[in-house]
């Protein structure tokens, strides 16, 4: 393989990931609720991507092959610490995957954008709650236990936030960007 070659190959793996990036992120944050563990994932994903690009097929979805490179490691993950109880089945790992490659890139920007206008609608605690659970590595167990709340309690919030949340981006989408969380 010639440099022009090589330099070639480097700049369509950069654009392929770069296109693939959010998707192939959200998959593995889908798969592994730990932001902490969806990032050491994405980043072995990506370094496994990068050295078996010259296997990857130009004819073939970059991303569903990405999600299936993505989804071995979160298996070996999971085998790792053997806790498979926290995470999906490999049933519903394929599931994620045919759902995310169905899905064009406009169309998850637009569940984005209402999934953001959609929280900006929740009430202050639920959001702080979201907030809380999400974003800090410390998860439900330490926002159960500074509210003074069981686990439990604190998960049942968050399935009643969801379901107010994925019925509001339904309503949003379905009316063309109107929210109204209820």
């Amino acid at each position: 393989m010639t440099s022009q070659d090589t330099q070639q190959r480097k700049a369509e793996f950069a654009r392929q990931l770069a296109g693939s990036q959010a998707r192939l992120y959200g998959y593995i944050h889908s798969l592994v609720p730990d932001v902490n563990h969806a990032d050491d994932l994405y980043q072995q994903t990506a370094l496994i991507l990068w050295n078996k690009f010259d296997d990857f097929d130009p004819e073939r979805s970059f991303f569903a092959w990405a999600c299936g490179v993505a989804r071995l490691e979160v298996a070996n993950f999971v085998r790792a610490r053997n806790r498979q109880r926290l995470f999906f089945n490999s049933d519903l790992n394929l599931l994620l995957v045919e759902a995310h490659e169905e899905m064009t890139d406009a169309e998850l920007e637009d569940r984005r954008d209402a999934l953001t206008k959609c929280v900006e609608k929740l009430g202050q605690s639920d959001r702080d709650l979201l907030t809380e659970c999400y974003a800090h590595p410390t998860g439900v167990r330490a926002a159960a236990d500074r509210r003074n709340r069981s686990t439990h309690s604190i998960y049942n919030s968050l399935r009643r936030i969801r379901r107010a949340l994925f019925e509001c981006i339904e309503r949003t989408l379905a009316a063309g960007g109107k929210t109204g969380v209820q």
